[in-house]
């Protein structure tokens, strides 16, 4: 008899996927959406993945920009392009793709872990802050441009607030990281005895000494980031937030449709925010396109417009992302294989 393999749970959610995105299929009209895409100006549509491209080398200049002389540009790029693998294959609001890209960088640079991290957490917290800043600019643009209803309007300026004020905090911890040295000393030696019961050997001093360590230099990597550096960061990464947005937008030039440039930006700001739900399906596959034409659609854009534009600009900006980030993840992890290979048989 032939043993039925088991169902992964990732399978599971691919499936729950692709049933959303069939089902937003049928409500959208599959068939007049076909028709729209059919009339696509297909130059101006392949010009964003120049686009889409210079978005990803910017988000790597910003995090190189906190590293300092540590790491090569290059590394950088391809960091960023692990880190986009993993957020699409393990979708954990980018805690898996950040982790991805901290392993290799601690590998390709003379760096310690906790430099590592304190640039990457440092990177997260300033597109987070520059998220709310252009999310602002342009719900203010759209009052003076669009006609709003008040929830609408409403629903912004608190998402605008919300992010702003989390993003300082956020901020302001990284920055103050040694002031939470003696609460995790306390934590880690009241901790002792219940890891001795697992590990003999466990020494709570020790590992309290190795983390207040890793404070100290985390708290360093932060606070030893140039001033001109930090604010050049910001501003590529602000600057980034515009750029991307021209991937939908030429979308619905190349279907012959003039869309806002300003009701394109908000969404596209507005649907990176749904894709650091943890939802669990790879590459948030049927829920981002749903979302994404759910917006437009309440800016009194069709239906099938919103829905040709959406179903183009994933195609950019998840499936030729995931190709290339698969490729450069493949390269990468064969060159790593070769060079172990060749220190082992050495």
């Amino acid at each position: 008899m032939r043993q039925k393999l088991p169902i992964s749970l990732t399978n599971i959610m691919l499936i729950i996927g692709g049933v959303i995105f069939i089902g937003y299929l049928y409500f959208v009209g599959f068939w007049q959406v076909v028709q729209v895409i059919l009339a696509l100006d297909v130059r101006i549509a392949l010009s964003t993945i120049v686009i889409d491209l210079s978005c990803i080398v910017l988000f790597s200049l910003g995090w190189k920009l906190l590293l300092g002389s540590g790491m090569k540009f290059k590394y950088c790029i391809e960091g960023v392009l692990v880190s986009i693998f993993g957020d699409m294959m393990i979708p954990t609001a980018s805690i898996s793709g950040e982790i991805f890209r901290i392993s290799l960088a601690v590998k390709k640079s003379k760096l310690q872990i906790s430099e590592v991290t304190a640039s990457v957490f440092l990177h997260r917290l300033i597109l987070g802050l520059t998220f709310g800043a252009v999310l602002g600019f342009s719900v203010i643009m759209l009052i003076l441009t669009e006609t709003m209803q008040m929830a609408t309007l409403s629903f912004f300026i608190g998402m605008v607030a919300i992010d702003i004020v989390l993003a300082i905090i956020g901020i302001y911890a990284v920055f103050n990281t040694h002031k939470f040295k003696k609460l995790a000393s306390k934590i880690i030696l009241k901790t002792g005895g219940f890891f001795r019961r697992f590990k003999s050997s466990y020494n709570a001093e020790e590992m309290k000494n190795k983390v207040i360590g890793g404070f100290d230099t985390f708290h360093g990597a932060v606070v030893g980031v140039k001033k001109e550096k930090m604010l050049a960061s910001i501003a590529i990464l602000t600057v980034r937030w515009f750029i991307v947005a021209l991937v939908p937008y030429l979308m619905f030039y190349s279907l012959g449709y003039h869309a806002s440039y300003w009701i394109v930006l908000t969404v596209s700001i507005m649907v990176s925010m749904v894709q650091m739900v943890p939802i669990g399906i790879p590459g948030l596959v049927g829920v981002m396109e749903v979302s994404m034409t759910a917006f437009f659609i309440g800016f009194g854009i069709a239906a099938d417009i919103a829905a040709s534009a959406t179903i183009l600009t994933r195609l950019v900006m998840f499936w030729f992302e995931l190709f290339i980030s698969a490729i450069a993840t493949s390269y990468i992890g064969v060159k790593e294989a070769m060079t172990s290979g060749k220190n082992n048989a050495l």
